[in-house]
């Protein structure tokens, strides 16, 4: 049985980026009749930000050269590593169940939100680093697909190319744990245009690059 794994991270219900994932998840349904979609609402529900028991653990495995899963999941030692490390293996064990990571990924001040960055920073642990010699990792292969919305244009040639620290940093952190070999974007731009006067005469891009993002989300999604 398939499973779509879908993290939503935007703070507003209605927000561009949930817009992009929904339809996404209802095509890849509609695909995969046999399928399961988990999803997890990282606004709604946020992950629980790294603690010091946590880093101890990852520490104690990056000393020990750990790459051993299941090796790993035993490396908590005391009541509060136990705690803080079977609160990670649940985001864990979600992502390597699954057969598509779908993320609905609003820009926010450049970046990613915090929300998101909580989530990876649990699910990021030694054992799922690609193999130097290889660069291969147990993720290594997994489509990932990423659903921005992005209050300006940030795209090649555009003025703005150079502040954009969301695709880049997401590239080079999915490339750590194997994620980036089968990593597709689809960006909404110009979301502000819908409310920030100044903005008003680029609605038309937005209208159209939103509708691209959809139409190539349940393309993608179906394939």
């Amino acid at each position: 049985m398939p499973i779509l794994l879908h993290l939503d991270c935007s703070a507003r219900p209605e927000s561009v980026s949930r817009q992009i994932s929904a339809e996404f998840a209802a095509a890849w349904r509609s695909a995969h009749p046999d399928g399961r979609v988990v999803h997890r609402d990282l606004a709604a529900t946020p992950a629980r930000h790294v603690d010091a028991a946590h880093i101890e653990v990852v520490t104690r495995l990056e000393t020990a050269g750990t790459a051993d899963l299941g090796e790993a999941r035993r490396a908590a030692l005391n009541p509060e590593e136990r705690a803080s490390w079977r609160y990670s293996w649940e985001l864990i064990d979600e992502l390597l169940a699954c057969d598509v990571l779908l993320i609905g990924l609003p820009m926010y001040n450049f970046s990613v939100p915090s929300t998101f960055k909580a989530w990876f920073d649990r699910v990021a642990i030694p054992p799922l680093i690609v193999d130097s010699r290889t660069g291969k990792g147990p993720l290594s292969g997994l489509r990932t697909v990423v659903a921005t919305a992005r209050g300006g244009s940030y795209g090649p040639g555009s003025p703005r190319h150079g502040d954009d620290f969301q695709e880049p940093y997401l590239r080079a952190a999915f490339g750590m744990v194997g994620l980036a070999d089968d990593l597709l974007f689809l960006h909404a731009e110009m979301t502000k245009s819908g409310y920030v006067p100044q903005l008003a005469s680029y609605r038309r891009t937005a209208i159209d690059s939103l509708r691209q993002a959809v139409e190539r989300a349940r393309e993608i999604a179906r394939g």
